[in-house]
């Protein structure tokens, strides 16, 4: 809704020719189709065209008793054109207003939002560009009634400031202009932008002396339904249940493997690697997540596939998934299918707290917080609440954390924490599946510490947990053949691929090239075939620069595929630094808007300063897909897609830079 006055009888205030043009700029925004569920309706709008008070008060007084809106509802009230202090209020000057009789020719502004205070809605947004609209602070405040909290009423200037007209109009216009570019992204891809954000930014636009403040009482901070993301995306990873979001499949594997949807067919007669691969490791962890309690500690080399495996136990095992990919997991095998609800909480133990990992699993399987005299329980506190409601419980639960060796301290994780989950060992009421890097196969067995305080961590976490353990880089677990079959999978039915129409014994001999020299890392695998599936011709399988590549492992297949991906150097080294600042973040990722280009300008060693417009270059172009889209706390943040990652563009970044025929 707009009430706009573009044209004025009293020559006391000059007409205001511009409005409309501004007016259209925000309806375009917020009733822009591609908004979909998010797009809001336009409502009377003659009241933005000159609108008499009868106009406005026929339209607007009588919404509360009338029962127009529910809480269930979002509205946008937009307010500009000239206005007065007098008489210790705020009245909004309309076309026929006079300036000795304001009480009878005005609007008074807060009868606009005493009208509104009187509806049940809970989710609204009033923009007042109007002068000395601050005063309109000071008239909420004598309200019968608190404003709700998730308002947002935004006059243009504080009360003893008198307003250049428009100007609030004008910065929320060039806001809308630069959100539509592609740097717009910055403020994330979540349906909605935070307030804050929105705020500070149009603030920025604003001229000397006007100014920007929420009216307070309402919502400050945080996503607002009233302020819709036309950057919205869904995320990156598939959604399933809030309690094992974290460990949830990304989009991009369930494209890529996923027969059907990789067809862009609706049906298919084989479910494609990512579901049917590794059978025996899967059944097996089915069965941990399933049989009798105890501790299950999943261990391999980088890029050996146990977080592949561990996501697939966990989305397949998700109620929400299985609803909305109901007919493509029916092609899935029935032994490689665990029940739903199989998995009650899943962890990402990467960059959190062994507080933080306690807490998360207790808030996802709504235990409640003990009750304490401090803010935030102990450790002994937290535990001694969990028992208590887990033995109140008649069956057993099970929680999957992975990365365990990505926390900020796995050790005291083990000892101090998981060490005490079970509150009963003699009665297990636990199944507790651990994720956890370890040396590589062939090199472990000549690593053994002599000591418990020197055991490496996947040994340490077997022995003072007492579990059981799944190598998975090691027999009866690893198949060699196993990783072949996942290139062929992402080379022929990744879209565009070039091998998707090439003799089937060609592909299969890339794959064979590909899957054999990768050895035990499925890591390099993907990132080699992806390389492949995504140029334009078809590499045999005895090409010799990119044999060369796979023989450097997973620093080589990623140089290959920048150098071939990037052709100017500056670009590469643009992206490389780029990604190198994603590598320091560790957690759910690093956020956009004023982050990840300062980070980035930072950690380039030499001197290189980056703005949004780099950020854009980079998501742009293939080297976007090594990067996943996540929400944290309702902000998109980037991470990269795998952890062995970080190490090779922290410590490594100028070696990726150099041609791959100097090295």
């Amino acid at each position: 809704m707009t009430i706009a006055t573009a044209t004025y009888e009293d020559p006391t205030w000059e007409d205001l020719p511009g409005v409309h043009d501004e007016v259209a700029v925000l309806r375009d925004w917020l009733c822009a189709e591609h908004l979909t569920d998010r797009r809001f309706e336009l409502r009377w709008p003659e009241l933005a065209d000159d609108p008499t008070e009868d106009d406005i008060r026929g339209r607007l007084k009588h919404l509360a008793r009338d029962r127009v809106w529910t809480d269930a509802d979002a509205a946008v009230l937009y307010v500009t054109g000239h206005g007065v202090e007098a008489d210790s209020t705020h009245y909004l000057i309309l076309r026929k207003s006079v300036g000795s009789m304001l009480a009878t020719t005005a609007l008074r502004t807060s009868d606009l939002i005493s009208w509104l205070a009187d509806t049940p809605i809970h989710h609204l947004l009033i923009i007042i560009d109007a002068c000395y609209a601050g005063q309109v602070a000071h008239d909420a405040m004598r309200l019968s009634r608190q404003l709700h909290r998730r308002w947002l009423i935004l006059p243009s200037v504080t009360r003893d400031e008198k307003a250049v007209t428009g100007a609030l109009t004008s910065a929320i216009v060039k806001f809308l202009d630069a959100l539509r570019e592609p740097e717009g992204r910055r403020y994330g891809e979540g349906p909605y932008i935070d307030v804050a954000a929105f705020v500070q930014d149009v603030q920025e636009h604003l001229g000397p002396g006007q100014s920007l403040y929420p009216l307070y009482g309402g919502q400050l901070a945080g996503p607002h339904v009233c302020l819709p993301n036309p950057h919205h995306q869904r995320s990156a990873v598939l959604e399933i249940g809030p309690a094992r979001h974290e460990l949830a499949l990304p989009k991009q594997e369930l494209e890529t493997h996923w027969s059907p949807r990789s067809r862009g067919v609706a049906t298919g007669e084989q479910a494609g690697w990512l579901f049917t691969g590794r059978g025996a490791l899967m059944r097996k962890l089915i069965a941990a997540a399933t049989s009798w309690p105890r501790v299950t500690v999943i261990s391999g080399g980088a890029g050996s596939g146990k977080s592949a495996v561990l996501a697939r136990l966990v989305t397949l095992s998700d109620r929400q998934f299985a609803e909305e990919y109901a007919e493509e997991i029916a092609a899935v095998p029935a032994g490689l299918r665990p029940p739903l609800d199989a998995v009650d909480v899943a962890v990402l133990a990467t960059g959190k707290l062994h507080t933080q990992i306690l807490k998360q699993i207790c808030d996802a399987l709504r235990v409640p917080p003990p009750e304490t005299g401090s803010p935030e329980p102990t450790v002994d506190q937290r535990l001694a609440s969990f028992h208590a409601w887990l033995n109140s419980r008649v069956s057993p639960i099970t929680v999957v954390i992975d990365a365990l060796d990505e926390a900020t301290d796995p050790v005291v994780l083990v000892r101090e924490v998981l060490a005490f989950l079970e509150p009963d060992p003699a009665n297990p009421k636990i199944r507790l599946l651990i994720g956890v890097r370890s040396l590589a196969a062939p090199n472990r067995a000549a690593h053994v510490g002599p000591s418990p305080a020197a055991m490496p961590l996947a040994d340490l976490a077997e022995s003072v947990l007492q579990a059981d353990r799944i190598p998975v880089d090691e027999a009866p677990w690893w198949d060699q053949r196993d990783v072949v079959a996942y290139v062929q999978s992402i080379l022929t039915r990744t879209r565009n691929s070039p091998y998707a129409s090439v003799d089937i014994a060609d592909t299969a001999g890339v794959a064979g090239a590909v899957g054999t020299r990768a050895a035990r890392s499925f890591l390099v695998a993907r990132i080699a075939a992806s390389s492949l599936a995504g140029r334009q011709k078809v590499i045999q399988a005895d090409d010799p620069s990119w044999l060369k590549a796979l023989d450097d492992g997973l620093l080589g297949v990623f140089r290959d595929d920048l150098h071939n991906s990037i052709a100017s150097a500056a670009d590469r080294h643009r992206a490389v630094v780029l990604m190198r600042a994603v590598a320091f973040a560790f957690g759910a990722g690093l956020p956009w808007r004023g982050l990840w280009p300062l980070v980035a300008s930072a950690v380039d060693e030499d001197g290189g300063q980056y703005g949004d417009s780099d950020i854009v270059a980079l998501l742009n172009s293939r080297l976007g897909a090594y990067l996943i889209t996540d929400r944290d706390n309702g902000m998109t943040v980037y991470r990269l897609f795998h952890d062995s990652l970080r190490s090779t563009f922290r410590d490594r970044w100028r070696e990726l830079l150099r041609a791959p025929n100097t090295i």
